[in-house]
């Protein structure tokens, strides 16, 4: 909703919104063990098991993501809050979580060099973040991810989809939140 979102307020306001979305939501993803690689727009990409090697980066991002997701509620009454107002448009967020292989680096000109991910894997991360809206969804995390992750999370939805780009169709999961623990009676 970052479009409605920008028509309804001012460019001062927006800059005020995104500025405290992002203090919300960038420790989260630091205490993670994430690695903020840059804002686009109204989103944040993050790697995590860079620039060095976690094993357990795919969960992290997952736990990272549930958390996320649980401030952005937060965040809505705060928006509302703050601009009372404005009438404006819900608020909510996408969040899309891939692992794999990706080049990390310096990337762009002499004059201009920027530390980034690249590849296939951050491809489809950013492709399943774009298809939340479309499923549905909070969360949404490819097989790859989620098996890498390990146990520890409620699964909502699965599909099997198509992103552009890609011939091959990917499983993906809806992430519920953390599995609750089995109690004995």
């Amino acid at each position: 909703g970052f479009t409605p979102l920008s028509a309804t307020l001012t460019p001062r306001a927006l800059i005020e919104l995104l500025n405290a979305y992002f203090d919300e939501m960038c420790p989260i993803l630091k205490a993670e063990g994430g690695d903020i690689d840059k804002f686009i727009g109204d989103a944040i990409m993050a790697e995590f098991g860079v620039p060095l090697k976690t094993p357990d980066h795919a969960h992290r991002a997952l736990s990272a993501a549930i958390r996320l997701k649980a401030v952005s509620q937060d965040f809505r009454h705060w928006m509302h809050a703050r601009f009372p107002e404005r009438n404006l448009p819900e608020f909510g967020i996408g969040i899309g979580v891939h692992t794999g292989q990706a080049v990390v680096g310096n990337i762009g000109t002499t004059q201009r060099m920027e530390y980034t991910a690249i590849g296939d894997s951050v491809n489809l991360a950013s492709r399943l973040e774009g298809m939340t809206k479309t499923v549905g969804c909070v969360i949404l995390a490819s097989r790859d991810a989620l098996e890498s992750a390990g146990s520890g999370f409620a699964l909502g939805k699965a599909s099997t989809i198509t992103v552009k780009g890609r011939t091959q169709p990917v499983d993906v999961f809806e992430i519920l939140g953390f599995e609750e623990p089995a109690t004995n009676v």
